[in-house]
């Protein structure tokens, strides 16, 4: 018979453990691990949950698990012979044994990790002398709202920029705020292409280019890149919403968590390419994993590549949008 502190011990085997046992080796995703093989498909996140997309099964904890990997069983409609089975095998399991792959453990130098502030000072000086090139590249190269830009400018969400480096290139900056407001990091964009023509500093997992609100939004959208978001707020209707610019194709946690907490509908308004679909299906899958009973996202996709190819193709009307 199994105790109940047999089976409460379960609890503590690491799931990589017992995936390494099967021989799935770990991949790190942002807070999540996959390990994946020709037969699963397998997303582990920090508090327990897995889920297998190979299978469309998930679960919690080790005998979930064990259940799905030994005993070829869903863990919501196992039968008492599967439940045993699974308990006999984690009760005679040593981790650390078998054929369990590692990560291997190299030791990393600790580097002090640069500033945003020094990062700002060398690779976004503001210039406001620069503004009209740069105001010029958002209103006409990529045919945003002059009232949008105007806005995001006077609120110094955006600016015109240069960088030690390369000074002769006028660049825009887009400001990362986190959700009380306060400026984290950055997106810069270079007005003319070539090499470095946009990179990120600062923070971007906790702190993003928003439009509208997060402290009274009503739902959150969010896209690949700041100009995909005033392009998508100049299409939309964007009221009560706050839209945020991920200067990714990927979904960060903590995006997830701000909307459980808030209980923001979610949609997730990636570029229709590869890279946005493979981020779609990142986001749902962690969803699942870190809060299962929520409602899931939506998927919204531009006719074009992105959300700013769909701009251009518009004809021009007066927007007359507020942030």
């Amino acid at each position: 018979m199994n105790s109940p502190s047999m089976i409460g011990s379960f609890r503590d085997i690491p799931l990589g453990s017992i995936l390494g046992q099967f021989g799935l080796s770990p991949r790190q995703e942002g807070a999540t691990t996959r390990y994946k093989n020709d037969q699963f498909n397998i997303v582990v996140s920090p508090n327990n949950l897995w889920f297998d997309n190979a299978a469309s099964i998930g679960g919690r904890g080790a005998i979930d698990l064990t259940l799905h990997l030994k005993c070829r069983a869903n863990p919501r409609l196992a039968s008492e012979t599967h439940l045993r089975e699974a308990i006999a095998w984690l009760a005679s399991f040593q981790p650390g044994t078998g054929t369990e792959v590692s990560m291997p453990q190299v030791a990393k130098p600790a580097f002090p990790k640069e500033t945003f502030a020094s990062q700002t000072a060398r690779l976004s000086i503001r210039d406001d002398a620069r503004w009209p090139m740069a105001r010029n590249y958002l209103l006409h190269s990529r045919r945003l709202p002059d009232d949008l830009v105007g806005q995001l400018y006077e609120r110094k969400d955006i600016y015109a920029s240069f960088s030690q480096t390369r000074p002769e290139v006028t660049c825009v900056c887009f400001v990362h705020r986190n959700l009380e407001g306060q400026p984290r990091g950055a997106t810069i964009r270079a007005t003319t292409p070539g090499p470095g023509f946009a990179c990120s500093i600062g923070e971007k997992a906790t702190a993003w280019f928003t439009l509208g609100n997060p402290r009274n939004a009503n739902r959150a959208i969010v896209v690949e890149a700041p100009i995909d978001a005033i392009s998508y707020a100049a299409l939309k209707k964007t009221d009560g919403a706050v839209v945020a610019a991920m200067s990714c194709s990927h979904v960060f946690p903590s995006v997830l968590q701000a909307a459980h907490e808030r209980r923001w509908p979610l949609t997730v308004a990636f570029d229709n390419d590869p890279a946005g679909n493979a981020g779609w299906e990142r986001c749902q899958e962690t969803q699942r994993l870190l809060y299962p009973h929520d409602p899931p996202a939506r998927r919204m996709m531009p006719a074009a590549k992105d959300w700013n190819d769909d701009l251009c193709a518009a004809p021009r009307r007066s927007h007359g949008r507020r942030l």
